[in-house]
Order: structure tokens, then sequence, then C-alpha cells
């Protein structure tokens, strides 16, 4: 695949513009692909992408660049000779935007980029003779001495339209060529290219983001407008609510009329309980990835990008998870109970004097095989996951188990069939701690009550059986 981009910026007056936000999320669907040059390119693997840019604008340079940098993607930059540092004006009804220069030019060189060759003016090539066309698709020799090999090794055609007429000139002169007609997947002077626009789907691959409620009205609102702010958004989001009793309905009916193709609502009749309620609305999700949001918790703006990340760059881990925050009137609380515990690390990060607001960083391991296989004992996956639908339906989805967590006998599942886990070191969610009836107060009293329980049978079976000994 050879995505061809025009102009990044933060604003879009056209479809030929793609705002930043959405450059940044199509960049992050090609994780798990693998970026090549031109050059290298193999149209029959379905790993290999290459990024490109038509004209190259200086917004691409602007706006562009820092995004691939950061990504460590390589990508081509196809120029229009004539115009470098000057304005589009022959670009009607396009806004005006200016072209790259040499300097700016040398700077994406330095980031990754390839100079290639787009034509000199951008005019059709259609009616030229010889000469006009070879003035059209030769370099000048003052840009091959700038760029030298491996620049300028690739032709792309001028509004994409393959000419038969200039087909020998450019196989004389270049090793392939790209264009949006005429493609073919064997000939690479006839590769194809997909021109990008801020609609276009990089990867099939879609996160289902889902946010259980259960009278939780008051919180409800924070955790909604916190997955609305993310940088990549979920491609779809289900608030399902478990017959809530409160105001819940109110607000989540607000969001959902003001944000109408971005989430929707879901209302049990009759209370369902966590299994039953998490396993309902896994069946009204399509996406390839699933991850809930607890209605009292937020997450920060890039959660989903980052969890995204992770899976998209390993394929054999079922499940991504983060670090935490923990919040609220009971975060110390929590936060006392899990110091004790070697595996993780809890440091008080923010307090409040006047209010007594407290909040403690909670650090989770990276998953050792040795964690793997004590997971039965020590859960260092949470519940707000992102992980593998695959996976999910593969070990058989959430199950009620007396006195085991839901999500806890879900990835411990997942890990022990096989798949991997991956840690992403940055505190993603903020959890809130503010009472005993939350659902990790429930889960734990009932984890305890089971121990205990299993400790009181263990120490009856064997007081009877000292008792049979000192009977006899």
């Amino acid at each position: 695949m050879i995505l061809t981009y025009h102009k990044i910026s933060p604003f879009t007056p056209t479809h030929w513009w793609i705002d930043v936000d959405t450059f940044r999320a199509q960049l992050l669907a090609l994780r798990g692909k693998k970026v090549v040059y031109l050059d290298e390119y193999n149209p029959q693997n379905p790993e290999h992408v290459v990024i490109s840019f038509d004209g190259v604008y200086e917004c691409v340079w602007r706006f562009a660049i820092p995004i691939l940098r950061e990504f460590g993607y390589c990508f081509e930059l196809f120029v229009i000779g004539d115009v470098l540092g000057q304005v589009n004006y022959f670009d009607e009804p396009e806004p005006l935007a200016r072209f790259a220069n040499i300097d700016q030019l040398r700077e994406m060189v330095d980031a990754g980029g390839r100079v290639q060759w787009h034509t000199s003016s951008h005019a059709p090539l259609a009616g030229r003779d010889d000469h006009e066309l070879k003035r059209e698709l030769l370099v000048p020799d003052h840009l091959l001495k700038l760029f030298p090999a491996p620049h300028f090794q690739w032709f792309a055609y001028p509004h994409g339209e393959y000419m038969e007429a200039a087909d020998a000139i450019i196989r004389a002169h270049y090793r392939g060529a790209v264009t949006t007609n005429e493609i073919s997947e064997e000939d690479p002077y006839q590769f194809g290219r997909l021109l990008v626009f801020k609609e276009t789907k990089i990867s099939k691959d879609r996160l289902s983001l889902i946010i259980p409620n259960y009278n939780y009205g008051v919180f409800i609102g924070e955790a909604i407008s916190s997955v609305l702010a993310q940088s990549v958004l979920p491609d779809e989001i289900l608030i399902i609510d478990d017959a809530s009793t409160d105001d819940s309905r109110l607000i989540i009916d607000y969001y959902a009329e003001k944000f109408p193709n971005l989430l929707r609502a879901e209302y049990n009749s009759t209370n369902l309980g966590v299994v039953d309620n998490f396993r309902k609305a896994i069946s009204l999700t399509e996406g390839d990835f699933v991850v809930f949001i607890g209605a009292d918790n937020r997450v920060r703006y890039d959660f989903v990008e980052q969890h995204l990340a992770a899976l998209k760059m390993f394929p054999d881990a079922a499940v991504a998870y983060c670090d935490i925050v923990l919040f609220g009137p009971r975060a110390r609380i929590q936060a006392s109970r899990l110091e004790p515990r070697e595996e993780f690390s809890v440091k008080r990060i923010f307090a409040d004097v006047a209010t007594g607001a407290e909040q403690y960083l909670w650090r989770f391991p990276e998953p050792s095989p040795e964690l793997i296989a004590n997971m039965h004992e020590v859960n260092f996956v949470h519940g707000s996951a992102a992980y593998r639908r695959d996976a999910y339906e593969g070990v058989g989805g959430y199950q009620e188990r007396k006195g085991v967590a839901e999500d806890k006998s879900l990835f411990h599942r997942m890990l022990a069939s096989g798949w991997r886990a991956v840690h992403v070191p940055e505190p993603l969610l903020e959890y809130r701690q503010h009472s005993l009836d939350q659902a990790n107060q429930v889960v734990g009293r009932e984890a305890s009550i089971h121990a205990l329980q299993r400790e009181n049978a263990r120490l009856k079976t064997k007081i009877s059986a000292i008792e049979k000994i000192l009977g006899s």
C-alpha cells in the first residue's frame, strides 16, 4: 500500500487537507506494518506500506515531519521543481499554500525523507512533444547535485494519470513510477497509490470502548468527557447502564444526544450483574480491540492511542495494561493496602492540605514469566486493560467464578493459553476510590471471604484428622 498525502495542518479548508490529529491517528494505524521506501516496496507483501507526499507543501515540513519523527517512519517527497518555495497560484480554487523550499526539504531528508520527482510544473502531460515531455519528466542538474542518489529515483504522474507517451522516457531515467490509474502490482512503473483523506481508514482494526454504569450518575460525565477528549478516538463508544436507579440516564442521554455519531447508549431493563452485563456489552460491539472504562473513572488524553499502539506493535499480545493514578477520598486507604506488595510501586504524587485530597501513582510490573505463572495469586493486569476480541472469544470470555474478579479470570486464561501481555508504563488510567460499594472493593471483600472460607475448611480437615489420631 502506497499512501499519498497533500497537506497536513491544524485547519482543513478542503478535502485535500488533513488535520494533525487525524494524521497522527492514521500513522498509529500503521503500527505492526513495515513502513518502507519505494526502493524496498513489494506490493505483494501486505505488511509493506509507503508514506508519500505530493507537491510537498511547507505545512508538511511544519506539521507532519515532527509526527513522522516521533513514529520513526521513512517517507517519500514528490516535489514539483518549478514551484519550490513558491505559492500554488496555479491550483485554483484551492486555498493558497506555500511549497517547501530547499532548506526545508533538507530538514525533511534529515528526518527520513527521500526527494522524488513530480514533474517541473504539474501540468497535464497530454499533447506535449518530446522536448516538452523531457523538460517535465527529467530532474534538472542543479537539483540532482543538491539531492544525489538515493533521491530522484522515482516518478509520480501529475494528477495520478499514467500516460503511455511518457513511459519510455520514465523507464530510461527512473527505477519506477506511481499512478492512480492503469495500476499494476507487477510493473514497478505503474505502481498504484491510495489518495488519503480525513475519512480514509488506513487499518481495518477497530477499537470498541465500553463504559459500564450502575448508579454512577454523579461521576459518569467525567468518564465520558475524558473518552471524548482522546487524541485518537475509539471507533465506537458504548455506554451500557445496568438498570441504574439514580439519575444516570439523564446524564447518559445528554451525551448520547449531543454526540450521536460518536457514542450510543444501551439500557438494561433489569440488573444483570457485572459478568452478564459485560458479556452483553461485548456482544453489542464489533471492534477487533476492546477496553472497559469504569463510569467512576477517567482516562488520560492518550489512553486509547497508547494502548492501540502497544497491541499493534505486538501482534502476539492479547492484552495491554497501563499504570494507574489513584484519586478520591479513599485513595490513601487503597494505597496503604498496596504498599506492602513488592510486585507494585505506590507513591503519593499530590496532596492538597486544604481539602485533604491525595493522589497516588500506582506502578504495575512488567509481565515476567514468574508473574504470569503466579497470576492466580497476584493479578497484575487491571480491568481497564485493552485486549483483542480474538483472545477474548478464544478463552470463553468473562465467566462467573466465586471470589475471583471477572477481569482477573479472563486475563489469566488468556495468558495461560499462550498469549502475551504488554505493559504500557504510563499512568493513563485515573482510578477513583470513593466507596466501600464500588466494584474493586466488593470483589476484594468477596475474595478475602472466599480465602478465609478455604482456610477454615482446611483447618477443620486438619483438626478432624488430629482428633482421629488422638482418639485411636
